[in-house]
């Protein structure tokens, strides 16, 4: 099975919840990094900002760096001094500074003597979203894969014919999937069951055909050797003729509904706000699972609508 990754802290999915947003507002060519590391343009050293922007604006390469807060009260002067020597000191364009709980009188006067963008970036209901974002659910498949049984028949000669799946020499007993067990005794190249099943999706697609939300169905794989791959049993090493590999397959669909969705706002206190609402898969491992849609509060035509669809490839674990 897939190991689980332990989610990210609040302030940190901020951050790139944050990020996100601000790609999709963006042009085509443009690049957003979060976080990043900008080096001093007075001391030399690197120094961290929560996300930079890159682009290109005519002839000329604008840099933008990003400063979030996710925390209470609202974000003084103080912060935004802060800002102005640091968005100097590493020679950024302009700096946008975005806070969960927004900006005080003083702090927004302050920040447009120092070219500082200031965004409030709030949690919305779905009443308050853009009937346009206002998709019911989205469904994310996840393949599910199990082993149901690895059998093996010993190395007999070179004229080599399909093994029949019921005439076989040893089944593997439990074991760690991971383990190298396989030995080629040639190069002394060693591999596990789960090698085997990379193997596996590396020629064929295992799951070609099998129905969502369907019932297991049980797959046999033949790998098929020279003589000059052996396996460790109670009664020592042996050479393999064939090893067949048996999963059972089953794809899984999860409903993210929108009700459940991450529905925000990101606004400036005088400009666009945008809408942004995430659907993001609650399958542990797969919290980058995600479908997006972003627009305008006021948008009111469907190509207004930026959607994005996170999906990492990756093939599934036994």
């Amino acid at each position: 099975m897939e190991t689980s990754n332990k989610a990210a802290p609040a302030w940190q999915q901020f951050e790139r919840l944050v990020a996100r947003i601000e790609a999709d507002a963006g042009p085509l060519g443009l690049t957003v990094t979060s976080p990043d590391r900008i080096r001093c343009k007075i001391t030399g050293r690197l120094r961290e900002v929560d996300a930079t922007v890159r682009t290109k604006v005519g002839t000329t390469n604008l840099f933008v760096t990003i400063e979030c807060r996710k925390r209470r009260p609202k974000q003084d002067v103080t912060w935004i001094e802060q800002l102005a020597t640091k968005k100097s000191n590493l020679g950024a364009a302009r700096t946008i500074a975005v806070s969960a709980t927004g900006f005080s009188k003083e702090a927004q006067e302050m920040a447009s003597y120092h070219g500082i963008d200031l965004r409030h970036l709030s949690e919305v209901t779905t009443a308050e979203i853009n009937q346009l974002l206002q998709i019911d659910f989205v469904l994310f498949p996840h393949k599910r894969c199990s082993i149901s049984r690895v059998a093996v028949r010993w190395f007999r000669s070179l004229d080599w014919r399909m093994p029949d799946p019921e005439n076989l020499d040893y089944e593997l007993p439990p074991t760690d999937l991971h383990r190298p067990i396989f030995i080629n005794t040639e190069t002394g190249a060693r591999w596990s069951v789960n090698d085997l099943w990379y193997q596996l999706q590396a020629a064929a697609d295992p799951f070609a055909g099998v129905d969502r939300d369907g019932k297991p169905v049980i797959r046999t794989a033949c790998f098929p050797y020279p003589g000059n791959v052996a396996v460790e049993t109670p009664e020592g090493r042996k050479q393999i003729g064939e090893v067949l590999l048996s999963v059972a397959l089953a794809i899984e669909v999860e409903q993210v509904t929108l009700a459940t969705a991450k529905k925000v706002e990101y606004a400036g206190p005088s400009g666009e706000t945008l809408q942004r609402v995430e659907f993001t898969s609650q399958e542990p491992g797969r919290e980058d699972w995600r479908i997006s849609l972003q627009a305008s509060k006021d948008a009111a035509f469907a190509e207004q609508i930026r959607t994005t669809l996170n999906l990492p490839a990756g093939k599934p674990m036994i």
